[in-house]
This record gives C-alpha cells, sequence and structure tokens, in this order.
C-alpha cells in the first residue's frame, strides 16, 4: 500500500516540477501546453480534480474539462461476451441389453445403442404372446 502511494505522490511531484519548469523557462504567458495538460489530467486516477488544481496551480475548471476531454479520448472498454461453442467430442453412447426368456425356453437378446425409438413394451408383449 505505501508503494501505491508513493507511486502517486512522485507522479504529482514529477508533474509539479514540470508544471514549475514551464513556468520558469517561458518567454511570455501564454496556454498551458497540452502537454501539461494531460499530465495534469491524468492524475486524476489517483487524486481529486481540487487537489491536483491547488498542488499544481491551475484553474479547477479547466482541469475539470481536461480531465473529462481525456476521458472521451480512450477507447471504451469491450463489453464481455460469451458464445457457446458445440463441443467437438460426442458424449460417450450409452447401451442396453434386454435378454428375455419365455415358458417355452425361446431367448430374445436386445442390444441398445444411443436413443432408441422402438416401442419396447409391445415388442416385448409380442414375444410372450407368440411363445404361449
Amino acid at each position: 500500500m505505501a508503494n501505491i502511494q508513493s507511486g502517486a505522490a512522485t507522479a504529482l511531484e514529477s508533474v509539479k516540477l514540470q508544471f514549475k519548469t514551464w513556468r520558469e523557462t517561458r518567454k511570455h504567458k501564454g496556454r498551458i501546453p497540452d502537454k501539461l495538460w494531460e499530465a495534469a489530467a491524468g492524475l486524476s486516477e489517483q487524486y481529486s480534480v481540487h487537489h491536483i488544481s491547488k498542488a499544481l496551480r491551475v484553474n479547477h475548471t479547466a482541469l475539470k474539462d481536461h480531465i473529462a476531454a481525456r476521458k472521451t479520448h480512450e477507447k471504451p472498454a469491450a463489453e464481455a461476451c460469451f458464445l457457446e461453442l458445440p463441443s467437438l467430442a460426442k458424449p460417450p453412447a450409452s447401451g442396453c441389453l434386454i435378454e428375455m426368456e419365455n415358458s417355452h425356453g425361446e431367448t430374445m437378446r436386445m442390444r441398445f445403442a444411443g436413443e432408441v425409438h422402438l416401442d419396447l413394451l409391445t415388442l416385448s408383449l409380442d414375444f410372450w404372446r407368440h411363445g404361449s
């Protein structure tokens, strides 16, 4: 936590030094260069507008405008998107073995894999009827 705070303080001090150097080396009074406004607006992720404007000695409203302009130029974050992909592997086929024996000793064996679309009850009843 201390490293994050010291990193933010270092960033503020760095921008503060850039403003001081610009003020000391400029030839005449004029507009603050866009590069300095961009650096000041970048501090808005760690500090309030009031804190930044006071530390850098810039107009509060102008700083707010530069921060707002910076946010409109940022690329919007990609929205989360869920996509269902079809399974490439087939589920294992379920199997079934049915074995029946009637009173005459006759047997009927049925083996199925996967879905069964037969009427097993009717098939079984026919087997029992013919055997009796």
